[in-house]
């Protein structure tokens, strides 16, 4: 059972959304979030999160059943029933928004909600089979981490937690279209119109440099908005802006799958660091 969940949950993706929520927790309190808050928190993002995955592999079954990569996934496998796969979804949705809405605010759990409207219903329902801009747009669903870790802890949404919520839409689309590039022809064998597979991966690879630009300048610009930002994320954010920069060109200049894939995993690791600067620097 525990390894179905996992498969339904996707809990490494589910990792870094919760990294996100923590700065915009630890910069929307004078002091420390206490460890029940955090807890709880993170307890009603990750209910919430697994419950998108759960929503999104219902819908997608059939797109799953063809991929290579996805035809293993529970409900494709036949190991688990469409029906149960919904009812279980909307069923973790509900405690999770329960949660939130009891151990800490309507908002936090209005905002978490609308991240898995979003993503299952912009996203995945509408934008994902029909436009290569799909990510772009439907990302938005997972920008929302640092709106949750703010609203919990000041039940408001200052102009802090919509500058971390803009780095992280500029992160998206690099992120994803890089895996699209090493993934490229299961997307074309199923019919979803990513970037790769409709406008061709130099395109695609010439996108990703641009918004792995716009991403390191709102990284850096983060500095001028919180003034509780210093030399520790500042010199952090200089030297991870040159890194995925870097990349990002090597990517350009080789288009290689297997150089997409690694970018693919270094921006995870890129936005992990950038997260743990600012909550760090936030308090020291």
């Amino acid at each position: 059972m525990f390894r179905l969940w996992n498969q339904l949950t996707k809990p490494r993706v589910t990792v870094l959304v919760l990294a996100t929520v923590l700065p915009g927790m630890y910069l929307g309190t004078t002091g420390y979030p206490s460890l029940l808050e955090i807890s709880i928190t993170l307890f009603g993002t990750y209910l919430m999160s697994s419950a998108s995955f759960i929503l999104n592999q219902y819908i997608e079954r059939e797109r799953d059943a063809v991929m290579y990569r996805t035809k293993q996934r529970p409900i494709p496998a036949g190991e688990i029933s469409p029906g149960f796969a919904l009812f279980l979804g909307v069923a973790v949705a509900i405690i999770a928004f329960i949660i939130l809405t009891h151990f800490i605010n309507l908002l936090t759990a209005i905002c978490a909600l609308s991240a898995l409207l979003l993503y299952v219903f912009l996203y995945t329902i509408w934008l994902k089979p029909r436009t290569e801009q799909n990510i772009v747009i439907g990302g938005i669903s997972g920008c929302i981490g640092p709106l949750i870790g703010y609203s919990a802890m000041a039940n408001a949404l200052p102009v802090q937690a919509w500058v971390l919520f803009l780095m992280i839409f500029l992160w998206t689309p690099a992120h994803f279209w890089a895996l699209a590039i090493f993934l490229k022809d299961d997307y074309e064998f199923a019919g979803i119109p990513m970037m790769p597979v409709v406008s061709g991966i130099q395109k695609t690879v010439n996108q990703i440099f641009l918004y792995a630009i716009a991403y390191s300048l709102s990284v850096i610009g983060f500095f001028f908005v919180d003034e509780r930002m210093g030399f520790l994320f500042l010199s952090s954010a200089f030297v991870l802006t040159i890194l995925i920069l870097v990349f990002a060109y090597r990517l350009k200049l080789s288009k290689d799958k297997i150089l997409a894939k690694r970018f693919f995993f270094f921006s995870i690791f890129h936005l992990f660091l950038v997260s743990l600067a600012i909550v760090i620097d936030s308090k020291i």
